[in-house]
This record gives C-alpha cells, structure tokens and sequence, in this order.
C-alpha cells in the first residue's frame, strides 16, 4: 500500500476548469450517454437485481472514448460513440449509489481486506493457496486515531504496522489521513468533472495520457474505502477514458463473480488493466492484470470491505 503516495502527484497549484466554462460540455455529455443507455420504464420501488450486461461485447471500435479533452475542456462525444463499458460503468454507478455502504461508528474501524498471489519464486509457500497473501488496512472512524495495516501469508511471514492517523514509523510523506482527505476532496459534481481533475494533474507518465488516467483513478478506487457518490463518479470518470471494454462473468481470487472493465494499452503490447466490480451493488471487488495481453498470465486480486469493532 506504500504506493497509495501517488495522491502526492495531484498537484494542488494547477486550475480546474470552471462550472461555467465546463458546463456545456457536461450538458451534452448527459444527452449522449442518455441516447446511448437502453430504454427504460417505470419500475416498482428498487430491490436487488443483476445489472444486464449484455452490451458488454461490442467491437473496439463501439467501445472508443466518450471524450476526449481539448484545451483542457472535456469536448462531448457524439451520440453514437457513447461506448457498451460506458453503460456497464453508468449502471454501475448507479448501483453503488442506491446500494448502502458500511459505515465506521465511533470507535469502530472500516477494514479493508485485499488478497493477491505472490509469485512463484518469492517466500516459502509452495502450492498456489500458501501463495495468498492478504493486506488489511484498519481505518478508523475518527481519522486521526489509530491506524493498523498488517500484511500476512504468502509465505512471507507478518508485518505490523500502527500509528495515528496511519502515521507509521517506517512511513515518508503524507500520513494516510491526509492521502484519504485528499481523496476524499476529489470534485463529484459529476464523472466528467471527476475525470477533468485526473486529466489536469497529468505529467507525462506511462505510455499515454488515456493509460495514465485509467491508473491513477483505478488505483484511487483500490487504496482506501470509498463513500458510494465519488466510487460512483470514479466509474463514470473511468466512462470516459478512450478504449474502456467490459467483460461479464470474471470471477475474482476468492471465486466471486463480478464484471470485469479495463482498457487494453496498445502503446504497451496490450497489456490489460481491469478491475472487477460487483454488479448486484456496484462494490469494487477485486482487480485483473494481464501483463502480456489477454492471451498471456493473469493477475488476479479480491477486494472486500467490512465493519468491525476492533483491530487485532
């Protein structure tokens, strides 16, 4: 989780655009995306139900960006560019505003459970379920008090580390309190708004702009527990980014089924970065990389998000 530093390359000193200036862009923005989203009708009050997915295997082509920036102002596509990922993800959204998140009281802790494979030639373990290793981040409800994040299994052995507000004594730069606060402080406004803030603060990084977009809000959404309006804003931001495909029924590394959405980098072997998200409640609930391509090795992860009373 040490990488969770990347909120420190969010420069503060570069504008957003303003409200007035962007809001023309976000009115025909929501006009295109409603055109392209299936018809609906009324419907009784909301319960539990499966997203339909079924847009999710359009060409590449279908699923070219929604946007583009120009000038710095998200320039709206045209109707009928509005891509299959961008539905899946608007549905998304939707879901994770309509479905309730846990919530820390006080003196409770969100705990936030990542498991992953280490690779074959690091620790002891020697069958791929010793390979699981698991990373728990305990945030406390109070983000000045303590907190725990321990990184067990693997055949690694276990590390512990405490401090408030995620202060600890083997950490540099900002404290997790700060990197949560700054993310917290993201615009929500709407996902165009969302995604104008990444493509401000872009520097030159990866092998281009659209890459680096997708990863920096994709790692947003893996580093900490997220309230349900900017998780939902971060998936309408991901939307618009160029080359976004959604593919049904990935299963995640503890077996749970979700949809998996990425983008393919061609200025990377196509290589493929996905994450996988729930479709009952729009909760992330793990991520996929596939280094090579999606011919090649894949790496998958589980992401869970609980409440509990104490941390070990």
């Amino acid at each position: 989780m040490d990488d969770l530093t990347l909120l420190r390359g969010l420069r503060d000193d570069v504008a957003e655009p303003g409200a007035e200036r962007l809001a023309p862009a976000f009115a025909k923005l929501e006009t295109a995306m409603n055109a392209a989203a299936p018809m609906t009708t009324d419907r009784p009050p909301r319960r539990r139900h499966p997203i339909r997915w079924a847009a999710a295997g359009l060409s590449v082509a279908a699923a070219a960006a929604a946007a583009t920036v120009v000038g710095g102002v998200l320039a709206p596509p045209h109707p009928e560019a509005a891509s299959a990922a961008a539905i899946v993800l608007r549905q998304a959204a939707t879901e994770a505003l309509a479905d309730p998140d846990p919530v820390a009281g006080p003196g409770q802790y969100l705990k936030l459970e990542t498991r992953y494979l280490v690779g074959k030639d690091e620790g002891t373990a020697k069958t791929e379920q010793d390979r699981v290793r698991t990373t728990d981040l305990y945030v406390p409800a109070n983000l000045d008090d303590e907190w725990v994040q321990i990184f067990h299994g693997g055949g690694l052995g276990t590390t512990v580390r405490r401090g408030a507000a995620g202060a600890y004594p083997d950490f540099n730069g900002p404290t997790q309190a700060e990197q949560l606060r700054e993310i917290l402080a993201i615009p929500t406004g709407s996902g165009a708004e969302t995604l104008a803030f990444f493509d401000a603060q872009y520097q030159g990084g990866s092998t281009s702009r659209d890459e680096d977009n997708w990863k920096r809000i994709t790692d947003v959404l893996g580093a900490y527990p997220l309230p349900a309006l900017l998780r939902a804003r971060l998936f309408e931001a991901l939307a618009l980014v160029p080359g976004t495909t959604s593919t049904p029924g990935v299963a995640n590394l503890d077996g749970r089924i979700g949809v998996a959405i990425g983008r393919s980098e061609p200025n990377r072997g196509d290589s493929r970065r996905e994450i996988i998200v729930d479709q009952d409640t729009g909760q992330l609930i793990g991520a996929r990389e596939m280094p090579q391509g999606e011919a090649g090795p894949q790496h998958v992860s589980a992401i869970s998000t609980t409440v509990v009373e104490t941390v070990p």
